[in-house]
């Protein structure tokens, strides 16, 4: 009985994220309020309260069932290289970019953080600690760098960090772009936009 409670509580707080997700991507999420999120799940603003503490925390557990396991794939890389690294950087950037591509809520997702996410005081406390994560991505990116750098992937004088920075602005620059003008298909397109980032920075200039 415990288990079927548990599980009626997991399922409970799924529709809940599912429901806030369109309500987000409908109205933007300044002007979503929690009774619009309760009403579209059909569930009482107190099944919202269960689960979640607040606006804020809603948004953020959306993100994070699109986002975590993108982290998931980071942090195994991290942790063993292996004698690749670059080549399973550029698998896993075109992976990423083609389940944007593929994957409804992946995409809704990333529409609501990049085009509804209308100035806030409950955006702003989200958007800091995005913010903090994108930052740690960097440094999990740069180890990754480093990684190959010590390979001969890398020229030795390319700044990892830097160039972590770059990788990253690059794969939210292309989900920017396409998101707004869908001129091509960025599944199909995936591996080349991602072998040329990285053919640039095989090719980096020395910094003066």
């Amino acid at each position: 009985m415990a288990r079927k409670t548990k599980e009626q509580a997991a399922e409970t707080r799924e529709l809940l994220l599912d429901a806030a997700e369109r309500v987000f991507h409908a109205k933007g999420v300044s002007r979503a309020a929690l009774d619009d999120i309760a009403r579209d799940a059909g569930m009482t603003r107190g099944a919202i309260y269960w689960h979640f503490a607040n606006k804020a925390a809603i948004f953020t557990a959306m993100c994070d069932r699109v986002s975590l396991p993108m982290q998931a794939m980071l942090n195994t890389l991290v942790a063993d290289p292996g004698d690749d690294p670059l080549g399973r950087l550029v698998q896993d950037g075109a992976d990423i970019l083609r389940q944007v591509a593929n994957d409804p809520r992946t995409l809704r997702v990333f529409e609501i953080i990049l085009f509804k996410t209308e100035l806030s005081e409950v955006v702003a406390e989200v958007m800091a600690e995005e913010a903090e994560r994108a930052a740690s991505c960097r440094r999990q990116m740069a180890i990754v760098l480093q990684a190959a750098q010590r390979l001969g992937q890398l020229p030795a004088h390319v700044d990892c960090y830097l160039a972590a920075f770059a990788l990253n602005s690059f794969l939210i620059g292309c989900i920017r772009e396409w998101l707004e003008l869908r001129e091509f298909d960025l599944a199909e397109k995936a591996d080349w936009l991602m072998h040329t980032f990285y053919a640039g920075l095989r090719h980096a200039p020395m910094r003066t």
